[in-house]
């Protein structure tokens, strides 16, 4: 038996060969069973799902259940004629087509005869299709077929993705989803067939495995495979990186460390080190970001994640977070001058220090939060947006007179503490708060929506003195928060901006975060917004819209010079 005849004899003993061995698929298989049980039975099926889960496997298995005698509440024997010609693949009557190599024309028209003809040993005809997205126009030769099928046909076409696929094909089929198996499944199926095989291995190496193979079982059982055929008395961890060409844990660790420490020598010493071992770039930037990934989980308490050193156990989740957006910024498809390695020689030089101070996070402004009662005087908190009017009265003459009545939304709230920024220009309180010593950030405070759209002209104000920033700020504005992280929105139309945008946020964060006197991140969306029509960059300006939307609330509009 040749090499390739053993793998393929080997791969098919751990391929499920019922529906009670499928794993991790169990609504699935579930539906399945009782279609096949009760013979309420589609003539056409779409799986969909990543590669690796499990979908030819469920279609053969499908294929012996519509064909064996010997079905036992909706399962195959597995051990009829029937069955056994269909694993072994010898039934004539199961077509498995690969449409990623036969998606013409031609190669779908070469399968209406056989369609059409009736079944030779079976009782019902299967036709398993892999990677339809890849057909185009073979669909048109298929529609009328699966409009009106013949009779004893059933079609079982499978997927990775199915936005690919025409919703003429969608409307005629039906669709199950399978999903990337989680770690402990894969474990435990490895762990079986480690068992099955007599061959013993270290906990670490199976779990690395597992986590290797990304959800994919097949992938999984493939790693093993390899590994197996290798030879050894026991699988370890260690057996598995030098195979598979993965740095050791601690390389990787101490790469992160020396990207969050900015530490540039180490880093490219540590980056000599793994080429000199032959181990490929791409697959080290991957177990920089997995590693950081853990890092951050635990700096975070996410259960069930630990750090692979306890030097990065050490480093607080800010430094982590500002490595982490280096690392991936990283594309390893690049094959322009330097490649991946110059890339990760850039993420260390690009290096910015973060300090993290023992006690509460210093920033350099008061945050912007709602505002809990303080103890200031009930007559200042009063007057303060009258004062406000008549400061307005002065500069512009006197405004538009309301009718009164009880306060509704757009009037001011009552004893709100005066924001002492607001009184003051985005260009004084920028100057102030880089001069001024650092104050501590409240521990109590959630930054709002409202908030952060009270102060937009001053983050305009700001931002805008970066000159290539300066339309990217005026063409946006903030649609949502979620914690410190605040969601800015781009005209549909302009949505080559929300692309500049993304290259330019640590920019965009530095501004925000210098007026709202806290750290926050920034994510840039493309929606059906329109660019606030009264956001205006001069810094006076801003000053005056603030003032008047303390007073008037959002019932501004902007209004055209008149000649």
């Amino acid at each position: 038996m040749t090499q390739g005849a053993a793998h393929q004899a080997l791969y098919r003993r751990w391929r499920a060969q019922t529906f009670a061995e499928v794993v991790g698929q169990a609504p699935v298989v579930a539906t399945l069973q009782a279609a096949v049980r009760t013979g309420r039975t589609s003539h056409a099926y779409l799986f969909v799902g990543p590669r690796g889960t499990g979908k030819t496997s469920v279609a053969r298995i499908m294929a012996k259940a519509l064909n064996c005698p010997d079905l036992v509440d909706g399962e195959p024997c597995d051990r009829c004629p029937s069955c056994t010609a269909i694993r072994e693949g010898r039934a004539l009557d199961v077509v498995e087509l690969d449409a990623a190599s036969n998606n013409r024309v031609d190669d779908i028209r070469e399968l209406l005869p056989r369609i059409s003809t009736a079944p030779s040993d079976l009782r019902t005809k299967v036709f398993i299709v892999d990677e339809v997205q890849r057909i185009r126009e073979g669909w048109d030769v298929l529609l009328k077929t699966l409009e009106e099928p013949p009779p004893n046909v059933v079609f079982v076409f499978c997927t990775t993705d199915s936005s690919q696929v025409r919703p003429a094909v969608l409307s005629r089929v039906q669709r199950f989803d399978f999903r990337l198996l989680p770690l402990p499944l894969i474990e435990g199926k490895l762990q079986r067939i480690l068992e099955a095989d007599e061959k013993a291995a270290d906990p670490d190496a199976v779990e690395l495995i597992a986590r290797l193979a990304d959800g994919a079982m097949r992938d999984a059982e493939s790693i093993l495979d390899q590994l197996l055929s290798a030879g050894g008395d026991r699988l370890t961890a260690e057996a598995v990186r030098e195979l598979l060409g993965l740095a050791d844990a601690e390389t990787v660790a101490a790469f992160v460390a020396a990207l969050v420490a900015g530490d540039a020598p180490a880093g490219i010493a540590i980056l000599d080190r793994v080429e000199e071992q032959g181990r490929d770039l791409r697959s080290f930037a991957d177990q920089a970001v997995e590693a950081t990934r853990a890092a951050l989980r635990a700096a975070l308490g996410a259960g069930g994640a630990a750090a692979a050193d306890a030097r990065l156990a050490a480093i607080p989740a800010t430094a982590l977070a500002a490595s982490a957006r280096r690392l991936t910024a990283i594309d390893p498809a690049a094959t322009g001058p330097g490649g991946i390695r110059f890339q990760l020689e850039l993420a260390l030089l690009t290096h910015e220090p973060i300090e993290v101070p023992a006690g509460p996070v210093a920033r350099s402004a008061q945050p912007v939060v709602e505002p809990a009662p303080s103890p200031v005087p009930a007559s200042a908190t009063e007057t303060a947006p009258q004062q406000r009017t008549a400061a307005l009265e002065r500069r512009d003459g006197p405004g538009p007179s309301r009718p009164p009545g009880p306060p509704g939304p757009t009037e001011p709230r009552a004893r709100r503490p005066a924001r002492t920024s607001a009184e003051r220009p985005p260009s004084e309180v920028t100057s102030a708060a880089a001069t001024a010593p650092a104050a501590a950030l409240p521990a109590a405070g959630v930054l709002t929506l409202d908030g952060v759209r009270r102060r937009w002209p001053e983050i305009v104000a700001v931002v805008s003195r970066h000159p290539p920033t300066k339309p990217l700020i005026e063409a946006c504005r903030p649609v949502a928060v979620d914690g410190d992280l605040v969601t800015l929105g781009f005209p549909e139309s302009q949505q080559f901006l929300r692309d500049v945008a993304d290259r330019r946020r640590p920019t965009l964060e530095e501004g925000l975060s210098a007026v709202l006197g806290r750290q926050v991140a920034v994510r840039c969306v493309a929606t059906n917004v329109e660019p606030d029509p009264v956001a205006p960059a001069d810094a006076d300006a801003a000053a005056v819209l603030l003032a008047a939307r303390e007073v008037w609330g959002d019932d501004i509009v902007a209004v055209p010079e008149v000649d």
